[in-house]
């Protein structure tokens, strides 16, 4: 049996993982790579996808076949795509092998507990939280081309993300890839396969009344204010500068809206993708985990901090009319911790 790996671009990507997850086979099975374009989410999305589908069926034997190379191949071969479904594909890099460079960001496993244990090991007694900003920072620092302004935004956007992992997807592990286009266009793609939305927001006696689905799950995570740590009792007066306020994904998205760039998450059987026209479509897909796209142009950057607040301003009056939400942001949702 044979099935074609085409365009991963976002939708296609989406759209492919929701077919994987129909199929049913019962004999060796080959996927046929012939990409005719990729970009970083839908290489992340689809890899993933790919190495669920083959858990769902380990007994059965598959192998990839790859169309006349081309450019799409090579480049996905160079970022770390097919190693990343399996070290045994003998095509391309390994994962995080690429140096990268101002352009791009391989696809790269984190493991944020193994990050933070060396941070420790070094001698850095610092929190998770703090942890997670350094790390990206350091990721943001390959696509920042130098600008101090975009290394800020592009810090805070992948920090925002990445710490949701650890304080909802019960997981400490996570996939990041990112590309610098030559219109401007940065875009960054982070994978995990934890709980997934719904799942998380359900641990909360709160949200589970109201949260059915992961089509309600995704329209309220990217709310203002929206989490699974929400307690009416306590607000958000936590001593702690890393507490969970619920705002990381609606900075995220509506960040990217502000820049003219568009945002996409996935979770368990649907996604919502905010286009740069600021049209949002929700749809299908089957993807045991979270998944989210961060793309902004980069020439309407201007002051990062200036962008935070106002959008973070924007949050909090948001928050005021929504029941069951934090109304405050946490420090950290309203700017960088620390000073790069």
């Amino acid at each position: 049996m044979m099935y074609e790996i085409s365009k991963l671009e976002t939708l296609n990507a989406l759209d492919f993982a929701k077919e994987l997850g129909e199929l049913k086979v019962d004999e060796p099975f080959t996927f046929y790579a012939n990409m005719k374009w990729v970009r970083p989410f839908g290489m992340l999305l689809a890899a993933s996808a790919i190495k669920q589908f083959r858990n769902k069926y380990a007994d059965i034997p598959f192998n990839v076949k790859l169309s006349n190379a081309g450019n799409s191949i090579d480049y996905a071969g160079h970022m770390g795509f097919f190693k990343s479904i399996s070290e045994k594909i003998d095509i391309g890099k390994m994962p995080g092998e690429a140096s990268g460079n101002d352009n791009y960001i391989p696809i790269t496993e984190l493991d944020l507990h193994q990050i933070h244990r060396e941070e420790i090991e070094n001698g850095h007694f610092i929190g998770m939280g703090d942890t997670i900003e350094k790390e990206s920072s350091r990721l943001a620092k390959i696509l920042s081309r130098s600008n101090k302004e975009i290394h800020a935004l592009l810090t805070y956007l992948i920090r925002e993300i990445l710490r949701n992992i650890p304080e909802h997807s019960d997981s400490y592990k996570a996939w990041i890839c990112g590309q610098y286009w030559s219109d401007g266009m940065a875009e960054i793609a982070i994978v995990d396969e934890g709980i997934g939305i719904k799942n998380s927001l359900q641990q909360n006696a709160t949200h589970r009344k109201y949260i059915k689905t992961d089509e309600d799950a995704l329209k309220c995570a990217i709310k203002a204010g929206i989490s699974q740590a929400f307690q009416p009792e306590k607000v958000n007066k936590s001593d702690d500068p890393w507490a969970n306020s619920g705002f990381g994904l609606y900075m995220a998205s509506e960040i990217c809206k502000e820049l003219g760039g568009s945002f996409c998450l996935a979770t368990g059987n649907k996604y919502i993708n905010i286009h740069s026209d600021g049209k949002t479509r929700i749809g299908d897909t089957d993807f045991r985990g979270t998944a989210v796209k961060i793309a902004i142009s980069t020439s309407e950057i201007s002051n990062s901090q200036a962008i935070i607040s106002k959008i973070a301003k924007h949050g909090e009056e948001q928050a005021k009319t929504i029941r069951n939400a934090f109304k405050k942001a946490s420090l950290p949702s309203k700017g960088l911790i620390t000073d790069l």
